[in-house]
């Protein structure tokens, strides 16, 4: 990166340079009586924190004091000399941290202003639309006042066509085989990826079966990207996965795994190579519901917790019966042991995670893993800044941009103690932590009054909202198809859900709003009721709420059996913040494959 683009005006950066020297070789005075508390307002770009327990990004140093200037960190030490008239924090009975790096996130939204109201400064992307890339670059490479966290990024990620990764909606080139690697490492660097991702997954972690790329274009891509010199990560949930990856020369791996537990001597192994593991512990112990993001969630000032964090806390993936989540705290154990490199991530926003919020939650998991205090906070910094070469962050040192966090108390002792922030400073610049009674959102309609009912007696005009469409995969390359007819003053829903995308899905959506997913309050309302009948099969409904287009809609299962029956669906069966607040409700077929037929009739919502 050229510094020079975050940097005062060279002339001014020339004369700090300078004087450096001098400053050095004075001696130190006491640390002044007027140092304003913390819990004042915050200085800016300019200014000291005095008398603080830092942590450095690599080691805990007491009775530090740290000295900004014009966005970076100018100087650390014991008792340093500092200007009459430089504004000072006092640290006493707090922790000074580098700005936190979650090295697993997935970008939309407001994700990286929710990253850094909770102190997230930088985020590692693992895969996001490629389109937000030149911005911020762009973005990372000022410094000046922001409400978002630095952004780093894979862009787009490379999977098999119908692979992991094709299911969210967003534009993927797919690789059939080797022969494409190298063009298509080069046109993810023209785009501005960071690192290239590279998806093993052949969902049999998650007891299913998806198409992953074959070793050898996994192989290809590895070499591919070492040769325009781009670090390769990999994405597994198996052992073998992380084995043949590891083997084939990937820099790190983006989970761990919760199939089998690794030996020592794969972990020696593993640590030789000098690969470095993202656990995304986070998402994982969601899988089994044990959600330290809700334990977090239930010590922070709710004020601070966006509609979107509550909404991806709230969802939660169907685990089938087997995996255990010891073995992935265990798989953590034993590398960590063996010496290998461990970079913390949560993979928020997927269900169970909050981005932001979730990273005091990894910390926590990766100290149970057996980290200490400072190898767990050095993970979310120092180590993860070094291993996907992220520069100027990450530690708090002469030289390094001002991100930092004061947090109460003692953070050595106790780890926990991360997500009691005081201040945030993003480029020397306090953040504002905005709380989302405050944010300006868009104003949610309300339903009218009384139940909201649907008979179908006038077709597919529902008499509510946009009305009822078809929806199935095909949105996202999959080969699924349905067909809405109304007849006798039903609807009657057929189709056919094929092999083409990893989860396919068919059927009809309901838009409440005035136009497709825009939410209304049906506050008061407590129950979906609707009549229904057909082949026999299980079907699926879901609740999109606000924000609907950027997270895993809750689902909740009826069966169509061949006589009309009545299903009612409590509204918070729905796993969700808030129930009430509905874009759309989905009456889908899924798994298994094959043709399917069924009928709707006096679809209420009371």
């Amino acid at each position: 990166m050229n510094t020079e683009n975050r940097s005062a005006p060279r002339s001014v950066w020339v004369l700090l340079v300078a004087v450096v020297g001098f400053f050095a070789a004075l001696a130190t005075l006491p640390v002044p009586g007027d140092a304003a508390a913390p819990e004042q307002e915050a200085p800016e770009e300019s200014f000291a924190i005095v008398d603080v327990t830092l942590f450095d990004g690599e080691a805990f140093r007491r009775n530090q004091d740290v000295w900004v200037e014009d966005g970076r960190v100018r100087r650390v030490g014991a008792k340093l000399r500092l200007p009459e008239d430089l504004p000072r924090v006092d640290g006493r009975g707090h922790t000074l941290l580098p700005g936190l790096i979650d090295g697993h996130v997935h970008t939309f939204g407001g994700t990286l202003g929710d990253a850094l109201r909770f102190g997230v400064t930088s985020v590692l992307d693992q895969f996001t639309d490629s389109g937000f890339l030149a911005g911020a670059r762009t973005a990372r490479d000022e410094i000046a006042r922001t409400a978002e966290a630095d952004l780093f990024s894979a862009g787009m990620l490379a999977t098999a066509p119908g692979g992991h990764g094709t299911q969210f909606g967003l534009a993927v080139e797919p690789l059939t085989g080797p022969e494409g690697a190298d063009a298509w490492v080069r046109a993810r660097k023209a785009e501005g990826s960071d690192w290239i991702k590279i998806v093993s997954e052949d969902g049999a972690a998650y007891r299913g079966e998806i198409p992953s790329l074959e070793r050898e274009t996994i192989a290809a891509l590895i070499a591919a990207a070492h040769a325009e010199g781009l670090l390769a990560v990999v994405h597994v949930s198996d052992l073998e996965a992380a084995r043949e990856a590891v083997s084939l020369g990937a820099d790190g791996l983006v989970h761990t795994w919760f199939d089998a537990a690794l030996s020592e001597e794969d972990a020696r192994s593993f640590a030789r190579t000098g690969v470095f593991v993202v656990p995304t512990l986070s998402v994982i112990m969601g899988l089994f519901g044990d959600s330290t993001g809700l334990r977090v969630l239930d010590e922070t000032d709710e004020s601070l917790v966006s509609p979107m964090q509550r909404q991806t806390l709230s969802n939660r993936f169907e685990m089938p019966e087997g995996p255990d989540s010891e073995v992935a705290l265990e798989n953590v154990r034993r590398l960590h042991a063996a010496g290998v490199r461990i970079v913390a991530g949560t993979d928020a926003p997927n269900p169970g995670t909050a981005t932001g919020l979730s990273m005091h939650g990894e910390l926590r998991l990766l100290a149970r893993a057996g980290m200490e205090s400072h190898e767990v906070l050095a993970a979310a910094t120092s180590v993860a800044a070094d291993a996907f070469a992220v520069p100027e962050r990450g530690r708090i040192a002469e030289g390094y941009i001002a991100d930092l966090v004061l947090v109460r108390g003692d953070v050595e002792e106790d780890v926990t103690r991360t997500a009691d922030i005081v201040t945030i400073w993003k480029d020397g610049y306090p953040v504002v932590r905005e709380t989302a009674a405050t944010a300006v959102s868009p104003e949610i309609p309300p339903a009218p009054d009384g139940p909201v009912v649907v008979d179908f007696e006038d077709g597919l005009d529902s008499g509510f909202g946009f009305g009822w469409q078809v929806t199935t995969d095909a949105m996202n390359g999959g080969a699924s198809t349905a067909d809405l007819t109304v007849e006798e003053g039903a609807l009657v829903v057929r189709g056919e859900t094929r092999t083409g995308f990893a989860f396919p899905w068919a059927g009809a959506i309901w838009f409440l709003g005035d136009q497709p997913m825009q939410a209304v309050d049906f506050s008061g309302r407590s129950v979906l009721r609707f009549r229904t009948r057909g082949d026999g099969r299980s079907y699926t409904v879901m609740l999109f709420g606000a924000g609907a287009a950027a997270t895993v809609p809750p689902t909740v299962p009826f069966v169509a059996g061949p006589e009309w029956a009545v299903v009612e669906i409590p509204l918070e069966s729905f796993a969700t913040a808030d129930p009430s607040i509905i874009a759309a409700l989905a009456f889908v077929a899924q798994a298994p494959l094959g043709s399917f037929a069924f009928e709707l009739d006096d679809v209420e919502i009371r």
